[in-house]
């Protein structure tokens, strides 16, 4: 490889000599300069500011932006700039920590081909102390999500507010509860991921979420008992109970986490307190049963290597989705006898005619 002089370069010419190459484009980088600006204008107006850099006497190449908008002030932003940083925000690709968030997702067979899946999403009360602090009698919290598929495909998105007051009852509940969010995605079988954002409308203040999942393709189970995902919570409350007004109350009620307008909370750092029952739901299915084959199921609870618990085995004898071939399993576990810190959390669940299993294990942690 020879180089040529240019006028603003150096022409490589191909010889096969790859060392030689990156040896002269390293010595074409060794005269350069950055340099950084620093605005003196203090004002977070949000407007275009135009920068002009030129020299003197000297023959050089410059590169570098025209401008830059200011920053802006969150309580000065209009409906086009909250959603533009909303857009913005969701692009990319570090997350976003000023909000506190934790999320849950789960699966559960609708029929042969699709999946219900439903999205807890919670926020601790005690993030909102900002906006509480700043006199807001409530805040609007507002959620943008989108699921992808391994190809990189949006296959789902979501776009809600929650109204949350910080006044009067509430406000003293929001000090120990959590905001929590729910909606769900319909999905077929496959690699996902999901990247969720809340934004406290009051303050500005915006946290991001993101995790891949899978959906198992349960058909293809034939060695075991086929079982969605395990929830576990502490909480049946009322759906009126809310301490939100989510728009998608449809999705809410088609949850199969809902029976007779009682909703089972997720628990989704999976921390119990000591005193209270730990309540498992999960749904097996029995693909190929025309009627309930009875089913077996109890709870483990492990500390290190010894068993510290285990629950009475509960037979389910009925109950059978025709559609979906779901059959529920609901159990219980008291949590009052066992001393706090952390256990294996096992369900076994057995199928005493076909002589097949399913076990499923998770980690909690018992608090007093």
């Amino acid at each position: 490889m020879r180089s040529l002089p240019t006028r603003g370069g150096k022409a490589m010419l191909d010889t096969n000599d790859l060392s030689a190459g990156i040896v002269q484009a390293e010595q074409a980088f060794t005269s350069y300069y950055i340099i950084g600006y620093y605005t003196t204008n203090p004002l977070l107006d949000g407007k275009f500011r135009r920068v002009k850099i030129s020299l003197k006497e000297i023959p050089a190449k410059l590169a570098y932006r025209e401008g830059y908008y200011a920053g802006k002030e969150f309580s000065k932003f209009t409906a086009a700039d909250k959603e533009r940083q909303l857009e913005d925000a969701l692009m990319l690709g570090d997350p976003i920590t000023d909000l506190t968030i934790a999320m849950e997702l789960n699966y559960f067979r609708l029929n042969q081909a699709e999946y219900f899946v439903p999205l807890t999403v919670k926020i601790p009360g005690r993030e909102l102390a900002l906006a509480k602090r700043g006199g807001a009698e409530h805040t609007v919290i507002d959620f943008i999500g989108e699921v992808k598929d391994d190809y990189g495909t949006t296959i789902q998105n979501v776009r809600d507010k929650v109204d949350v007051k910080l006044s009067g009852a509430t406000a003293a509940q929001l000090v120990k509860s959590p905001v929590e969010y729910d909606t769900g995605f319909t999905l077929l079988p496959g690699k996902y991921v999901i990247k969720f954002l809340a934004r406290d409308d009051e303050t500005g203040r915006i946290g991001t979420y993101q995790m891949p999942f899978l959906i198992p393709n349960l058909n293809k189970e034939l060695q075991r008992i086929p079982i969605s995902s395990v929830v576990l919570g502490s909480q049946r409350i009322d759906l009126k109970d809310a301490l939100y007004n989510a728009r998608k109350d449809t999705v809410q009620t088609a949850s199969p986490l809902v029976e007779n307008g009682q909703k089972l909370i997720p628990s989704v750092t999976r921390v119990f307190t000591r005193g209270r029952e730990m309540y498992v739901y999960l749904q097996a299915y029995e693909l190929a049963a025309t009627s309930t084959q009875p089913l077996v199921a109890f709870v483990t609870l492990y500390h290190g290597q010894a068993k510290a618990f285990e629950t009475t085995p509960v037979s389910i004898n009925d109950g059978l989705d025709s559609k979906s071939k779901a059959l529920p399993l609901r159990l219980s576990v008291p949590l009052d006898q066992l001393p706090p810190g952390q256990y294996n959390c096992q369900v076994t669940i057995l199928d005493p005619s076909a002589q097949k299993a399913a076990f499923w294990q998770t980690v909690i942690m018992l608090v007093p």
